[in-house]
């Protein structure tokens, strides 16, 4: 009676290991699922992303990540710029007008920091982020929800 106790008990903790490894494998330590990760490869294609003033250069290649239970995905990409700020968010804001892009309802477009559009049915949002009080380094994200929402916007 004691080998089948045994051999029961093995086969539970064995059952018990293999399911944590499973969750462990579909929920990644940052969150994101593969749903996830297809529509950040979706978002990252959106040449908003690529556009910049003549006086910002790329730094390194685009990041993406997830966020909540709301499954946010965001897609940024970082620039460094040695034009003013003002005239850093200026460009974005004409960018992203002449691409499609509309300030939240009820927003005028004058000092709208945050746009959003349609994207394949998906409400996007997107934005810029100074990261540096003298402006010199900032984000320009693009974000949505898997239920469709347009993210920070």
């Amino acid at each position: 009676m004691k080998r089948s106790t045994i051999a029961v008990l093995v086969v539970c903790v064995g059952g018990a290991a293999a399911l944590v490894a499973l969750v462990a494998f579909l929920m990644r330590p940052d969150g994101c699922t593969a749903e996830d990760d297809r529509l950040a490869a979706s978002l990252a294609t959106l040449s908003i992303l690529d556009a910049h003033p003549a006086t910002a250069t790329p730094q390194g290649g685009r990041r993406s990540g997830c966020y909540g239970d709301g499954r946010l995905v965001n897609v940024l990409q970082s620039y460094r710029s040695s034009g003013p700020v003002a005239d850093v968010l200026s460009f974005y804001r004409d960018a992203a007008i002449m691409d499609g892009w509309k300030p939240p309802p009820g927003e005028g477009r004058e000092g709208v920091s945050c746009f959003v559009k349609s994207v394949g049915g998906r409400d996007v949002g997107f934005s810029v982020w100074v990261v540096k009080e003298e402006g010199e380094e900032y984000d320009v994200d693009v974000t949505s929800s898997m239920t469709g929402g347009g993210g920070w916007c």
